[in-house]
């Protein structure tokens, strides 16, 4: 995302040396070095946490510009969307093919990989909008995701993945 060295040197230093210790039976323990994520309450978390979801947001709309998958079109204007984030939600709109589906998620693979951060597969679903509830569910288990009944109207199929 173009953060400078010295930055990025910055926060992998905040991120890898902290240490914590529990309390058991009241007393802490010695302190010991966390190996993965932040300290609770750490005034980094939100920052970070943002920072992640635009570099998500970038990765999915260079592959909506790449054709890697489409999103889909609003009304009757020229307006396209392929998601909308919110927290630590995020509903993908793309066109109700198996492989676009396919294709979302290798994105979404590439996002794992990169950033280290898992799909959480047991909470994500696809949801139809005028599309029978047989192709939705055929396009879920070729993910390995659930599903949910479709919605009448346009044509679309949101992702959700928390």
């Amino acid at each position: 995302m173009g953060f400078g060295q010295r930055w990025r040197n910055w926060m992998k230093t905040c991120l890898s040396s902290a240490m914590i210790s529990v309390l058991l039976n009241g007393s802490p323990t010695k302190p010991f070095a966390i190996k993965r994520g932040l300290r609770q309450g750490c005034s980094l978390s939100p920052m970070l946490f943002n920072i992640v979801g635009e570099a998500l947001s970038q990765l999915l709309n260079k592959a909506v510009e790449l054709g890697v998958f489409k999103g889909v079109k609003i009304g009757s204007s020229d307006m396209e969307i392929s998601h909308i984030q919110f927290a630590d939600d995020l509903v993908l709109f793309i066109e109700a093919e198996e492989a676009m589906v396919r294709q979302v998620k290798r994105v979404l693979k590439i996002f794992e990989l990169a950033a280290g951060l898992s799909i959480n597969e047991a909470k994500s679903k696809l949801y139809g909008v005028n599309v029978d509830d047989d192709s939705i569910r055929r396009m879920a288990e070729a993910i390995n995701w659930g599903w949910g009944c479709h919605i009448p109207k346009t044509g679309l199929v949101g992702i959700k993945f928390r």
